[in-house]
């Protein structure tokens, strides 16, 4: 039986989605051998770009689906960290890792870790992940240089399913294997031509939600220990931290026309993804990017019955995600002129851009926002400035996207993958969370 690789894995979602929860039965009063650690801090910063406001899985910013290899580097837990009152916390994983981080704040925070702990890193000579053994901040300065979080590759790579593998070794002598989604990604990592395997099998994410597991089922874990899984999330969870994994067979899946579809077999599953990934419309798609904006429409019913318009650059794309003209309509209001090319160039070339309203909390709007070109970001807290990543993209299913990280204080609080709702450009944009929360970027206008 073939092994699954780990990749950005859910055959309907590429969200893992961290439970929300306090630490305060994480917590230890008695402080323990910590150190304030700077270079913690950095690391955390960069880690909890990876995940929105909810702990939300950032596929975009994680290709390969593995910490070591989308992060730099990964943990070996549990570890034990310090707040800046001194209380200590022991997290036994990444989930855990993160919510620590979701429930911080400007007053309790991380800033100290416990010394030595280990991490696994890549090693390019030997191709495979190995653990080191960091023992005092000296040692972590090091590995956060290799990594070089300050200056991180700016890779623009096109949303073309086109999968490659790699095959790497695991730190107990395993190969196993990572998917990207096109070589692009694969390439953005530091793998070249050489590495791609001949033999690979197609990435299990599912992008256009063609069909639905029937839950409960059950994979073999590591050691072929059965686990049983019941939902979307723990099928995320129990994946998340393993390498590879098998299916135990059969199980059922429903089609998007409701039919129940019986897999007894890895080759059942490519067959399934053939038919989602298959377009009908014989053009290339890379090409629509070179096709001139003539903004075309078309009409969706969502699962509560509600008609929805979604916009494309042009026919090109529409055709390419398996609408024929038939399915057209006309563009008339703004809201289905808010296309991810629209909304770049007024972002762009536009200054003075502010969170004007985040779920009617606090107020950010002093806290201005430069947008580049390259997909950077600058803004300025208290004369500090920081830095942060933002992506437009069109998602005819869930609707275009805006993706935002900051680092840095207060407005990290809007790091996260954003529906485009509503927009009067130049001068708003509405935006709406996975999880139902509001946001308006804005600026002032005349």
């Amino acid at each position: 039986m073939k092994n699954l690789k780990l990749t950005i894995f859910s055959m309907v979602t590429a969200f893992i989605m961290v439970t929300s929860c306090t630490n305060n039965e994480s917590v230890i009063e008695d402080p323990q051998n910590t150190e304030e650690s700077a270079s913690l801090t950095t690391a955390l910063d960069v880690l909890q770009q990876r995940f929105d406001a909810n702990g939300n899985f950032n596929g975009e910013s994680n290709p390969a689906g593995n910490i070591v290899f989308d992060f730099g580097f990964d943990f070996v837990y549990p570890l034990t960290l310090s707040y800046n009152n001194d209380a200590t916390v022991v997290v036994e994983n990444l989930g855990d890792l993160v919510t620590v981080l979701l429930n911080s704040s400007q007053n309790l925070y991380i800033s100290g870790i416990a010394f030595p702990f280990n991490v696994e890193v890549y090693n390019s000579t030997t191709n495979s992940i190995e653990v080191i053994t960091i023992t005092n901040e000296s040692d972590f300065e090091v590995l956060i240089e290799s990594i070089n979080f300050d200056d991180p590759i700016n890779c623009e790579c096109t949303e073309v399913y086109d999968p490659v593998c790699v095959e790497v070794t695991d730190p107990a002598g395993n190969t196993f294997t990572i998917t990207y989604y096109n070589p692009c990604y694969a390439e953005c990592d530091g793998f070249t031509q050489n590495n791609f395997v001949e033999t690979c099998e197609d990435d299990y994410t599912s992008g256009n939600e063609c069909f639905s597991i029937n839950y409960p089922i059950s994979i073999y874990g590591e050691n072929n220990s059965t686990i049983v899984i019941n939902s979307e999330e723990e099928l995320n969870n129990a994946t998340y931290g393993i390498y590879s994994f098998n299916f135990v067979y059969p199980f059922d899946i429903t089609l998007e026309n409701g039919d129940v579809l019986t897999i007894n077999s890895n080759e059942d599953i490519e067959a399934v993804l053939d038919d989602c990934y298959t377009v009908e419309n014989p053009d290339d798609c890379e090409e629509c990017a070179n096709e001139p904006i003539d903004p075309v429409c078309v009409e969706i019913e969502d699962e509560n019955g509600d008609t929805i318009t979604y916009a494309y650059d042009n026919a090109c794309y529409a055709l390419c995600d398996g609408y024929t003209e038939a399915d057209f309509v006309a563009c008339n209001s703004s809201n289905d002129l808010c296309l991810p090319s629209a909304i770049s160039d007024a972002l762009v070339n536009n200054s003075g851009w502010a969170i004007s309203d985040y779920a009617g909390s606090t107020d950010y709007s002093n806290l201005e926002i430069s947008f580049n070109a390259d997909g950077s970001l600058q803004w300025m807290d208290s004369g500090a400035t920081f830095n942060g990543n933002w992506s437009a993209s069109e998602n005819p299913v869930n609707g275009n996207m805006l993706s935002l990280s900051f680092s840095g204080p207060n407005l990290q609080i809007a790091t996260g993958n954003w529906m485009i709702v509503d927009c009067d450009l130049p001068c708003s944009i509405s935006l709406l969370s996975n999880d139902g929360t509001e946001m308006t970027l804005s600026r002032d206008c005349d």
